[in-house]
């Protein structure tokens, strides 16, 4: 695919997001290039810069490489507050995850997180006449 004098505005978003993803798994440009087989860290490189705009078969190669969702690749936290909570539990031991999803599953819990319904009788603080 030919490379770009100027970033795409999704294409960088993503390749940004990517960029993300390869520091916190720890790995370099050369070598998640060279673990997905893409060819070259130029390449990626491209990619990451929004110069390219890759392909959903790359996209689903570093995916699986990143230890992530391909969803993950192209859903960005700073525009959506349940991505965030996602992204953050991505970073948790899996033994806090565990912790947190039973939690999370438990009646009393689901109880809490319902949110307040406008209805007669509800918690909105209004009286019903």
């Amino acid at each position: 695919m030919p490379r770009r004098r100027e970033p795409d505005p999704l294409a960088q978003a993503v390749g940004q997001r990517i960029r993300q993803l390869r520091a916190e798994a720890g790995l370099t440009l050369e070598k998640l290039a060279f673990e997905s087989e893409l060819g070259s860290k130029g390449h990626l490189s491209s990619i990451e810069r929004g110069l390219v705009r890759p392909t959903i078969h790359t996209l689903q190669v570093l995916a699986d490489r990143l230890g992530v969702l391909l969803l993950d690749l192209v859903t960005f936290p700073e525009d959506d507050e349940r991505q965030k909570l996602i992204d953050r539990t991505r970073l948790l031991p899996r033994g806090t995850l565990r912790k947190l999803v039973k939690e999370l599953e438990a009646p009393a819990s689901r109880a809490r997180l319902q949110e307040p319904k406008d209805r007669p009788g509800g918690r909105t603080g209004r009286r019903v006449k």
